[in-house]
């Protein structure tokens, strides 16, 4: 991982504590970004580290801005991915392809949410090995279940089709099935999550899987009742197809502010 990304997080952790210092509101909903129905103005930058077979690796670093609107039932995400990799032989760093991904939450209530959302990628990588060369839409369905105050279980299913774009290079078809559960300790400032990811590729016929596991942490709070959270995220590659054999992923954010 880039000492540029420790830097400018470290820079984060630091300035907002500054700012957060003293600050005594009492958190008025979920600050710790782990409900997926709880739509927050956040702010999060973070870096993953892929182990490949061999030697290579792939490294993103993500750089991510969300804006809640219609009074929290609908959000927009913005994100600016900044990849490195050696897959080409040699070492390679460059941008990735920025996606705008759209969320609404028609139904919800104290037992369950559904969430809709649409991610939409444009092919702005700087070279092919970063982006796909296409425009992808990627529709998804979420249904989150709050089994109790502290667990949360989270299928989601999410279409990725490319729809326009250069036509040399491969289509995008792909399906993920995705396992989320949360589990938060009530009146903690720690939290952990279990992500399954099980998918499909339909252009490559490939069924690529991966298990991570995240442990989060709030690292303090604002005067505006938001927080700074921070986590570690390792995970491993499972089968024939898994997409790495194993990988490591660090973040802070800011939640409402």
């Amino acid at each position: 991982m880039g000492r540029s990304f420790y830097y400018v997080a470290a820079t984060v952790v630091v300035t907002i504590c500054i700012v957060s210092s003293g600050a005594g509101a009492q958190e008025a909903k979920d600050t710790s970004g782990t409900n997926p129905a709880v739509l927050s103005r956040t702010l999060a930058i973070s870096n993953e580290y892929r182990f490949l077979p061999g030697d290579e690796y792939y490294d993103i670093t993500n750089l991510r801005y969300t804006e809640p609107f219609f009074d929290g039932k609908a959000s927009v995400r913005l994100t600016l991915p900044f990849d490195g990799t050696n897959l080409t032989g040699d070492n390679q760093f460059g941008i990735g392809d920025i996606s705008a991904k759209f969320n609404w939450i028609p139904y919800i209530s104290r037992q369950q949410a559904f969430i809709l959302s649409t991610e939409i990628f444009a092919p702005t990588a700087s070279e092919d090995v970063f982006g796909t060369g296409k425009w992808v839409a990627a529709p998804g369905l979420t249904w989150a279940y709050f089994a109790s105050p502290e667990i949360i279980v989270a299928p989601a299913y999410i279409q990725s089709l490319s729809f326009a774009g250069d036509s040399d290079r491969a289509d995008v078809n792909r399906g993920d099935f995705d396992l989320y559960v949360v589990y938060k300790p009530h009146a903690k400032r720690w939290w952990l999550t279990s992500d399954v990811t099980a998918s499909y590729d339909f252009e490559a016929k490939k069924a690529p899987m991966s298990w991570e596991v995240a442990l989060g942490f709030n690292l303090g709070k604002l005067a505006s009742g938001g927080a700074i959270n921070g986590y570690i995220r390792p995970g491993i590659g499972i089968g024939n197809d898994r997409p790495y054999d194993f990988n490591m992923e660090v973040g802070v954010s800011l939640v409402s502010f």
